[in-house]
């Protein structure tokens, strides 16, 4: 019996082998990581870094002599009229843009889950064409549509007896205008997951309901929006960060006006860093506050949401 236990003792594998070839394992990982890692560092990393050390500082905009400030760019910004307000366009051009995208996404999406089969696929590939369009274009676009002489949107509206108004140059109308263009283009992608979502519903829920009698809006409202529920999280999570980070479309449509009625932060942003006096260190502290107003609103939504999710 001794000679069986021994002979079995040679095959088994050396203990103290273990941790070298484990180290062995994680160099190697880590050298396939390393192109990646370099590239994030320096693309990512590194610029963070950097811009928050020109926060701190005063860089003249002639010479590029740089001054250090402290935090007196953040207390000018939380102090300035002007800052404030475009805080204000950005919450009101997010209060805008996310409920009624996300709302005609789910609809649009209903809609799209009992399709003509032949006309399936093309219906979807129409939904995300605007997805495909970059901002730069969606803004010439709506630029063309909102031309108070030969835009269509006016003349559509003369068809009803109705004086479309100036667009792009009221300060009434001016964001609303921007927010339908970001809407559109965003559009494609929320009706996509949304989509997915609901394909991940098990039909059986939709068959018992219809053998107890419950229509067609009783099953939106208790089995589908239910059950949709982490979708539509994910999506007002991330429109909530696109809408803040809104910027082509008011760049080419109304470059922040009409009396910066459109200026949200990141157009501020873009306007103090490269065009006139190019107060670089001030731009990088309202890209930095920018950043933690997203996340606090992504940590209030969270907080606020978890509870209102159903992932079974």
């Amino acid at each position: 019996m001794a000679e069986v236990v021994a002979e079995r003792r040679k095959h088994l594998p050396v203990k103290k082998d273990a941790p070298p070839r484990r180290r062995r394992r994680h160099w190697r990982a880590y050298l396939y990581l390393f192109p990646t890692l370099v590239i994030i560092g320096a693309f990512v990393y590194y610029p963070i870094v950097e811009s928050f050390r020109l926060s701190l500082n005063r860089v003249a905009p002639f010479g590029g002599t740089e001054i250090f400030v402290g935090l007196d760019n953040y207390t000018r910004l939380l102090t300035s009229a002007e800052f404030w307000n475009n805080v204000e366009v950005s919450m009101w051009f997010m209060v805008g843009a996310v409920p009624v995208g996300i709302a005609l996404a789910v609809a649009i999406a209903l809609l799209l889950s009992y399709p003509v089969r032949r006309l399936a696929w093309a219906h979807r590939m129409l939904i995300f064409v605007p997805v495909v369009i970059s901002s730069a274009v969606a803004g010439v676009l709506f630029r063309w549509l909102y031309n108070p002489v030969v835009g269509h949107i006016n003349t559509w509206l003369e068809f009803f007896g109705i004086q479309g108004p100036q667009w792009l140059t009221s300060r009434t109308w001016a964001l609303f205008a921007v927010t339908v263009a970001v809407v559109w283009r965003q559009l494609g992608f929320n009706v996509i997951i949304a989509l997915a979502g609901l394909q991940q519903i098990d039909e059986s829920y939709y068959e018992a309901a219809k053998v107890d009698g419950a229509g067609v809006w009783d099953r939106i409202r208790y089995i589908t929006l239910p059950l949709l529920s982490p979708t539509l999280f994910f999506l007002v999570v991330v429109n909530v960060i696109i809408s803040l980070q809104a910027f082509g479309e008011i760049d080419i449509l109304t470059q922040g006006g009409p009396g910066q009625a459109t200026e949200n932060l990141v157009y501020s942003v873009f306007v103090d860093a490269f065009v006139g006096t190019r107060l670089r260190g001030f731009a990088s502290a309202q890209a930095f506050l920018l950043a933690l107003m997203i996340i606090a609103v992504s940590f209030i939504q969270f907080r606020g949401f978890r509870k209102r999710v159903h992932y079974q």
